[in-house]
């Protein structure tokens, strides 16, 4: 009889917290207006969706995103959390 398991493995509630944390302090620091705007949301996959209001200008939406995507990277192979900023 072959079993089927399609379950994320459970990591600790503070680990989840500590790369959250980390991801929002970085973008806070790259991108000011983030300060306060800011929504999560966690899935039922556990990625976590973090939505701010975009820049107006393509290029800094660009620049944003690119660095975002670097310190999400990064996070996910240290803690293997997958954050994903989303513009709203």
């Amino acid at each position: 009889m072959r079993r089927e398991t399609n379950q994320q493995p459970q990591r600790p509630a503070g680990e989840v917290r500590d790369a959250l944390t980390e991801y929002l302090a970085a973008l806070e620091e790259i991108y000011p207006p983030a300060r306060g705007t800011t929504r999560v949301q966690t899935r039922q996959d556990n990625r976590v969706i973090v939505s701010v209001p975009l820049p107006t200008r393509t290029r800094e939406r660009m620049q944003l995103f690119d660095r975002m995507a670097e310190v999400g990277t990064k996070l996910l192979l240290e803690t293997d959390q997958y954050i994903i900023l989303s513009g709203r």
